[in-house]
């Protein structure tokens, strides 16, 4: 508890397992805690385990641009400068609204054989990125494991060191995304762009 010092974050705990160990989620670039906050709210705090260029202010405009577009496929996160005390200093955290949802891999495969449920799936989808198209934004990181699908059917997207905002202006494109998502000349983008997500919209469309 001494560690944390984000005053959100005071009198709650994070997640344990049955065998008592703190439950994680470790990703390309951070790692992620489910963690009840003093209410009991549960809440997923994001911690970066990798340097990225700029990520500080990146993180704080994007959560200021999502917040005024207030569309329905991000979760609402607040950016803390000093969120935790490290061996090397104090470092910023994200801490994300928890969402109840299933990876779009399980729910694949959970609705594979069910024609209506993927036609609409595949409707939302091509509906939330005609919506990002008309804003001006791409994730950066479309892929299985960064979009969420809740029971309803609607979807939300997670991860976004990544996304891109026009109030941005011309940062390096740095976290090209998942491989087999991407064009072959998303590896010589210099910066980051509201075009981005072209092609693995297609391939996740498809």
């Amino acid at each position: 508890p001494l560690l944390i010092k984000c005053t959100r974050l005071s009198g709650g705990h994070v997640e344990k397992n049955e065998d008592d160990v703190v439950i994680r989620y470790v990703g390309g670039f951070c790692i992620v805690f489910p963690f009840y906050l003093s209410n009991e709210e549960k809440v997923a705090v994001r911690c970066w385990t990798t340097y990225i260029n700029d990520i500080r202010e990146r993180a704080h405009i994007v959560a200021q641009e999502l917040q005024k577009l207030n569309l329905p496929y991000f979760v609402k996160f607040e950016y803390f400068e000093d969120g935790i005390a490290t061996t090397v200093g104090k470092q910023p955290i994200i801490v994300m609204d928890w969402v109840n949802a299933m990876p779009l891999k399980e729910y694949l495969e959970k609705n594979l054989y069910n024609k209506e449920i993927l036609n609409n799936l595949a409707t939302r989808f091509l509906s939330m990125v005609t919506d990002f198209h008309n804003v001006g934004i791409s994730h950066g990181d479309l892929q299985h494991g960064n979009i969420l699908v809740k029971e309803d059917g609607s979807i939300v997207l997670v991860d976004y060191d990544s996304i891109y905002v026009p109030a941005l202006g011309n940062v390096p494109d740095d976290i090209k995304g998942l491989v087999g998502y991407q064009h072959p000349a998303r590896w010589k983008n210099r910066y980051a762009s509201p075009k981005a997500d072209y092609f693995s919209e297609l391939i996740i469309y498809t």
